[in-house]
């Protein structure tokens, strides 16, 4: 018998996947893939066509496993998600009802009595309150359907203990944000290597959330890009005196990435000297243009210079110089 586990990769899902298959059923794991991954987006920067691949610490449960890119359905709640938004950017609860709806869907698909989880009542503030977890059970669909093995004695009965698919003596009764009995159940359960506990999604980083949002703030119905995760990580993120929004790369491994948004905007390089790449959103003003240019030749090797010709390319293509000074990111603003 088959039951549909949602796996990060972090220890309290793996050792969730370990309780269930002690039950005697096989899981059958979905990672979901928001686009908002540290893992995922690094390797976005890499390669933007690098397929997603599951986490590794997941490959010693000797589970099939099944990667789901939720990406553009998570674009559209993070626009105005129904139940808010966390400390930060992030929509944590709009999101564990996106993805339990679509485990829920596999559960029905599978012909699965429960979906199952690693998450604990009261590890984290906005998700996991107990009522907080039992409104996100109600609104995914999946009800009574759904076990979280690590606290499920301190939640109400569910529908697959009740028809015997196993026993409440089998579940948790974890809480808290320790994570000491959980790493008790890892060697118990033969868990050999795990992540250390991190923010699994850079949406909780305020730093990027302070992108994420200004970002936000230029885009049509506040509605973000496939591309748009990678290159909130990547550069210096300025807004420019007459509001243009520039992004100055800091090393050579950051230009490809600005480099595919060329299309979406103007791209500035030094000419003849080593230096960033730079790109401005949009069709910017001659004056924030000129601004975005003397901000290259301030962070590339001709910032001693005199003047600076800066090379432009338009997104249609066309090719401006601009013969610049060396500026200061005075009258910006930096976030």
């Amino acid at each position: 018998m088959k039951a549909i586990g949602i796996v990060s990769g972090g220890l309290d899902s793996l050792v969730a996947v370990r309780l269930v298959q002690r039950m005697g059923l096989e899981p059958l794991l979905v990672h979901f893939v928001t686009g908002f991954e540290p893992t995922h987006v690094r390797a976005q920067l890499a390669d933007p066509l690098a397929a997603f691949q599951p986490p590794e610490s997941a490959g010693q449960l000797g589970a099939e496993i099944r990667v789901v890119d939720l990406r553009t359905p998570f674009l559209e709640l993070l626009a105005a998600p129904r139940h808010g938004y966390g400390a930060n950017m992030n929509p944590c609860i709009d999101c564990k009802i996106l993805m339990l709806s679509q485990a829920n869907h596999l559960r029905v698909e599978q012909n699965a009595p429960f979906v199952f989880s690693g998450e604990v009542i009261g590890q984290r503030p906005m998700s996991q309150r107990k009522d907080i977890m039992q409104l996100i059970a109600r609104e995914s669909e999946v009800c009574d359907r759904l076990v979280r093995p690590l606290c499920g004695t301190l939640l109400p009965e569910t529908a697959p203990e009740r028809e015997g698919v196993f026993s409440r003596a089998q579940l948790e009764s974890i809480q808290g944000r320790s994570r000491q009995r959980q790493m008790e159940l890892a060697r118990e359960l033969a868990i050999a290597h795990y992540p250390s506990p991190a923010g699994g999604c850079l949406l909780t980083d305020p730093g990027y959330s302070a992108r994420v949002r200004e970002l936000m703030s230029r885009r049509e119905g506040r509605r973000l890009n496939l591309t748009d995760p990678p290159l909130l990580l990547v550069g210096r993120h300025i807004v420019l005196p007459g509001g243009a929004k520039a992004v100055i790369g800091r090393n050579a491994q950051e230009n490809p990435v600005l480099e595919r948004h060329g299309s979406l905007g103007v791209l500035l390089e030094a000419d003849g000297i080593p230096g960033p790449l730079t790109w401005v959103e949009g069709e910017p003003s001659a004056s924030d243009l000129q601004a975005a240019a003397r901000l290259t030749a301030r962070y590339g090797k001709g910032r001693g210079e005199a003047k600076v010709l800066i090379v432009g390319k338009m997104a249609d293509g066309q090719i401006c110089q601009l013969d610049v000074p060396p500026g200061t990111p005075d009258g910006c603003r930096i976030l």
